[in-house]
């Protein structure tokens, strides 16, 4: 316990305040290995003795936000279904304290949202300092790649209950948006290998129900309404059933009347209309990068583009055809052309906007939501993926970019924490409440007692400063007026 007597040395209040920390660190620690051998003395107690044989006790360590919690459990040996010899811990099972490497779920929350932010080395020591105990990056690594591939495993269930027509969402919406893109970031290791050489793309998608204003009244910025993400590593079929499979999970699909995708044009992109009846516009910001990029007059450019804006396509194609006349021959400019064209053909039935085509019948939107122009991809990208896993010679596993992508695109879609959750079960009986009152109590009258032990503080002296009232001498006048208008800098 802390000794709260003025030292010699007068701490400061930083220190002061990380030493009481550590101090109720340390307390909380107490105050869990009561209540776990507690519950456990019950269980063992209680159990039907026949079927449970007691074979002694375990000390277990389990990594917290309080620190490292040490208890003793009883393990026991019993028979299993199939009639083989098994051994168990009840407390386990009751509590059904599901860690990852004997870390609590709370402490596994904090290394996920702080590793979602920063480098594995940077989240290992904000959850160092945090937790009073010692957090490597590697343990930090451990920790993301479990839960990502715990997260991977969830997603194949899904998209089986997908085919298998189990998955019946509830919400109903007449309108859902779709978009998709991909991040090239770069392997590391025997992962470079490839015809890409040291990249490889990671596909994301993002679907929304529409927009809403984020400040009503104040300003005209808008944010997208029910963001759902998925991201990873996997061939256009996987990803395709993926993002369906998300999609029926939330909604009553039956019910959706239009369904918009946009993307850049990417085969991989395409394939996702195959799942599902969608109409596919292709993202305006890549026509208009295309076009600057591979048409060589920049007037002539801006031309097309609005050619493109008004809706007259054919007439953008007749331009651009024109212009392999006009720049005599040039191959490379006519190579530029020619591709333009190529990539404006094959997308286009995408060239339209979703709500300026005939074939499209938009319903009114619910009250509070804007069917607004689709490009939110670029957006995305650079706040799911990009800003955590592109940049500062980040490279990557497939394996580890693919887990992080994961753990990344559920917190995009404010899904993460529950999702650790229903991962790793971490429920507590409402039995328990009373007796978790009972020893949270005797805590708090045992502080209150060691509060009392605490000797009496002498409080500091204080007096005025020396010949503060005296009678004011000639000599003292003299010093006063020699140094009353002076710098400390002059006098030295």
């Amino acid at each position: 316990m802390l000794n709260n007597s003025l030292s010699i040395n007068a701490i400061d209040f930083k220190t002061l305040e990380q030493e009481v920390y550590n101090v109720v660190l340390e307390f909380g620690r107490s105050i869990m290995k009561t209540i776990l051998e507690g519950i456990d003395k019950e269980l063992m107690e209680s159990r039907d003795t026949e079927v449970y044989r007691h074979r002694g006790k375990k000390r277990t360590c389990i990594k917290t936000l309080m620190g490292p919690v040490e208890f003793e459990r009883v393990i026991y040996e019993c028979k299993n279904e199939e009639g083989k010899k098994s051994f168990v811990y009840l407390l386990d099972e009751y509590l059904k304290m599901e860690t990852i490497g004997f870390m609590s779920t709370n402490l596994v929350e904090k290394m996920v949202e702080n590793v979602s932010n920063v480098s594995y080395r940077k989240a290992a020591e904000n959850i160092t300092e945090l937790t009073g105990q010692d957090i490597s990056h590697a343990a930090v690594w451990n920790v993301v790649q479990e839960l990502g591939e715990r997260i991977a495993r969830q997603e194949q269930e899904k998209v089986k209950a997908y085919h298998e027509g189990k998955l019946e969402g509830t919400k109903e919406v007449k309108v859902l948006f779709e978009e998709a893109d991909g991040l090239w970031i770069n392997m590391q290791g025997k992962d470079r290998k490839g015809g890409n050489g040291n990249k490889k793309e990671i596909k994301l998608a993002v679907t929304y129900e529409g927009w809403k204003k984020r400040n009503p009244g104040r300003d005209d910025e808008y944010v997208v309404v029910n963001k759902r993400a998925v991201a990873g590593f996997m061939d256009a079929e996987e990803f395709a059933d993926l993002l369906e499979a998300n999609i029926n999970e939330e909604y009553n699909t039956g019910k959706i009347k239009v369904r918009v995708l946009n993307g850049d044009g990417a085969k991989w992109i395409r394939g996702c209309t195959n799942t599902a009846e969608k109409h596919y516009q292709l993202d305006r910001f890549h026509i208009f990068r295309a076009i600057l990029r591979h048409v060589y007059d920049k007037k002539e450019a801006k031309k097309i583009a609005r050619l493109i804006k008004s809706g007259n396509i054919q007439k953008a194609l007749e331009r651009i055809e024109e212009l392999k006349y006009e720049c005599g021959g040039e191959c490379d400019k006519v190579e530029k052309l020619q591709n333009l064209e190529e990539y404006l053909k094959s997308n286009i039935d995408g060239l339209i906007l979703y709500h300026e085509r005939d074939n499209i019948e938009l319903p009114e939107p619910p009250e509070g939501i804007y069917y607004r122009n689709l490009g939110t991809m670029e957006h995305q990208i650079c706040d799911i993926l990009s800003l955590r896993m592109k940049g500062r010679k980040m490279s990557w596993s497939i394996a580890g970019a693919n887990n992080m992508a994961k753990i990344l695109a559920l917190k995009a879609s404010g899904k993460l924490y529950d999702e650790i959750q229903s991962l790793m079960s971490p429920v507590v009986s409402e039995k328990l409440l009373d007796k978790f009152v009972e020893v949270i109590s005797t805590a708090k009258n045992k502080v209150e007692e060691i509060k009392r032990k605490i000797p009496k503080v002498y409080s500091m002296r204080r007096g005025q400063i020396p010949y503060t009232g005296c009678a004011m001498t000639e000599g003292r006048k003299a010093i006063r007026n020699l140094v009353s208008h002076r710098r400390l800098g002059e006098i030295i």
